[in-house]
């Protein structure tokens, strides 16, 4: 007779409970152990200055910052300089080591809408205006090809993303932007159950189908989620509906699906923008990569139950007449594609 046989014949179902949690217990470190090595190891939490990789991030990442700043319906005047500064500096030593790059031209893009809409009002931002003039002077780039540099923000009307969804997948997809600037009606409910029901067509893993979706509508409610995401500021309280899409940990049931909660979760919520977008909705995705503190604070304010992993929030809300949008850079296809 094995060790296991014995076990469930003779122990109690209290005890073969206790056993097997410590069995998966200790199955799981391990994996957890990989991977925190291999995050700790790879990832920019403290090399985003010597590593090239690293630092095209950080670069991406403030410049996007500059965009999502001026796709707002409002910008703030002279907003972003607690990152505009270190922008500047990381492009000079970046083009030092490196040379012109698509993650330099996309961020030096960004910046020259920044400074063309502020001298659009007649706000002087010379300090930035400079700068850039010094990095175009220095590496003798060309104004002609900056010009047609993908960056910054870009306007889209109602009417071009209603075409769009007459023309085929491919141009409704092409059309789906992050959307910033809501009108602030309000989404018919059964449209929303007609999102979801979309959504659902999201492949799973064995079909699972783990996601659910949390739908906030009143505006105490949604203040009170967008205060602890924190990065919808200056946009997000003007959406009709904030989503929180989580999903229940309880489908996954092997030491190795691990993440498959954020897996699921993430294509469906890809889904959901997509299915919205195909409605004629607006939506943009509002990131939850949260220390726990923030986990904690969200299921205070939100009745969502503790077996649910929190995916990410997303703000949908209904479009004005002609809006601006972020026009981030997209690399070609073969600098992502590996044939083997």
């Amino acid at each position: 007779m094995t060790y296991k046989t014995w076990i469930l014949k003779y122990s109690p179902a209290f005890l073969q409970k206790r056993l097997r949690d410590m069995y998966f217990a200790i199955k799981l470190m391990p994996g957890y152990v990989y991977d925190f090595v291999r995050f700790f190891t790879y990832a920019g939490l403290n090399k985003s200055r010597d590593d090239q990789i690293q630092r095209a991030a950080r670069m991406t990442l403030y410049a996007h910052q500059v965009e999502k700043g001026l796709s707002l319906a409002a910008p703030r005047l002279g907003f972003g300089m607690t990152v505009i500064p270190t922008l500047l500096d990381d492009i000079a030593r970046y083009m030092d080591d490196y040379g012109l790059d698509t993650t330099v031209m996309t961020a030096l893009a960004a910046l020259n809408s920044y400074v063309a809409f502020h001298h659009q009002l007649s706000h002087p931002v010379d300090h930035v205006a400079q700068r850039l003039d010094d990095i175009v002077q220095q590496y003798q780039l060309s104004t002609s090809a900056m010009q047609s540099w993908q960056g910054g923000v870009t306007k889209v009307n109602r009417q071009s993303l209603e075409s769009a969804r007459d023309n085929g997948f491919s141009t409704l997809f092409a059309s789906r932007h992050s959307v910033r600037q809501f009108s602030g009606e309000a989404i018919p409910e059964n449209n929303i159950l007609r999102a979801v029901k979309l959504a659902q067509k999201t492949p799973s893993v064995c079909n699972r189908q783990s996601w659910r979706v949390h739908a906030f509508s009143k505006p105490a409610d949604m203040a009170a989620l967008l205060a602890i995401q924190g990065g919808g500021r200056g946009f997000a309280e003007h959406a009709s509906v904030i989503l929180v899409v989580t999903t229940e940990l309880g489908s996954f049931l092997g030491v190795a699906e691990r993440y498959q909660a954020w897996i699921d979760g993430g294509m469906f919520s890809m889904s959901l923008c997509l299915a919205f977008h195909d409605l004629g909705y607006g939506t943009c995705c509002l990131n939850w990569s949260k220390e726990p503190s923030a986990d904690r604070a969200m299921r205070k304010v939100a009745p969502i139950p503790a077996s649910e992993q929190i995916v990410m929030l997303i703000a949908v809300g209904t479009l004005p007449e002609e809006f601006t949008v972020a026009c981030s850079y997209r690399p070609p296809v073969t600098d992502l594609l590996v044939m083997h």
